[in-house]
């Protein structure tokens, strides 16, 4: 061979491993990283409430589990600590499910709903409208509790709506999120409503940069209790890496606080983040990223959303639900 014809096929061939070489890597797809947030098992029943007597610590109330399985209505063990709520809240009527099965009577919520207390009347109205009209939609193609809320806010009327605002908006914001950094969290296995139970039979298993939310105690979510805490399990150094990127605006360079207030508790134009599930909040913002969550109430979060990769979303979460109010 032709000491030419070797040369150009030395060059043909480095060019061809360097086009290889230098090619970029395919990135994946947003929310590949964020399965956790959108917990899912099989179809199932809520679990049943535990027959006779039922207590929790610090009320003076009684219920039985017959009478809440029998649909007694959400149980509100402090009846005394908020003023009396409306029909829509704590009954709901036929057709539609009260309020307070999901976001409790105190509006602290539970594992897989969000806390609706302290949140304002203007907010709360269009989140349910947004829901309404189609610009509320979730990532996770038909995840059970998005289709719930859905439905609800078609069949909610105005009246109804303005007055569960109003309840919720006079009710003080109490969190119930604990952070723990680790490796490890407790086994799991998802639920079907959108959060995940525990899994006592299996050992604990790394965290491999998920995050998992849990109950303290799951006697006392299961029965209502609005002091139940929710323990979020976060990889080392989520919180202080969240932080950064909350102070500095991440790549987009919008600093979180200025809309969402001093300590991200809120302001006049956004809602408040401190102290809320970190599933819920990784929620918010890729869906918001993705389009699922679109219309005028989050336009100015557009741009930021966007340029968060899964590990950013990821580690604003557990900031922000690090944060006391």
């Amino acid at each position: 061979m032709r000491l030419s014809a070797v040369s150009s096929m030395m060059v043909l061939g480095g060019a061809v491993l360097c086009l290889a070489a230098c090619q970029p890597k395919p990135t994946a797809a947003p929310g590949a990283l964020l399965g956790w947030a959108y917990p899912q098992g099989q179809k199932s029943n809520l679990p049943p409430y535990p027959t006779g007597p039922q207590h929790i610590p610090g009320s003076t109330v009684t219920y039985t589990g017959e009478a809440l399985n029998k649909g007694a209505g959400p149980p509100d063990w402090f009846p005394d600590s908020h003023p009396p709520a409306p029909e829509v809240v704590a009954q709901g009527r036929k057709g539609l499910m009260a309020c307070a099965e999901c976001h409790q009577i105190g509006g602290g919520g539970s594992l897989g709903t969000p806390n609706l207390a302290g949140l304002s009347e203007e907010y709360i109205v269009q989140q349910v409208r947004e829901f309404r009209e189609g610009r509320r939609t979730s990532w996770r193609a038909n995840w059970p509790t998005n289709q719930d809320m859905i439905k609800v806010a078609k069949t909610v009327t105005d009246e109804e709506l303005a007055a569960a605002a109003a309840y919720y908006a006079a009710l003080p914001y109490k969190p119930r999120v604990r952070v723990v950094e680790g490796t490890t969290a407790p086994a799991t296995k998802p639920n079907y409503y959108g959060w995940l139970d525990l899994d006592p039979d299996k050992p604990d298993q790394p965290l491999n940069g998920q995050v998992i939310e849990v109950a303290e105690d799951w006697p006392r979510m299961l029965l209502a209790d609005p002091n139940a805490v929710i323990v979020v399990h976060a990889p080392v150094g989520s919180t202080a890496r969240g932080e950064a990127l909350a102070k500095s605006g991440g790549p987009g360079g919008q600093v979180c606080a200025a809309c969402h207030g001093e300590s991200l508790r809120g302001s006049p134009v956004a809602p408040p983040l401190a102290g809320r599930s970190a599933a819920y909040l990784a929620r918010q913002l890729l869906d918001i990223k993705t389009g699922a969550r679109s219309g005028p109430s989050v336009s100015q979060m557009q741009g930021p959303a966007n340029g968060l990769s899964d590990e950013q979303i990821r580690d604003l979460a557990v900031y922000a639900a690090s944060l006391r109010p």
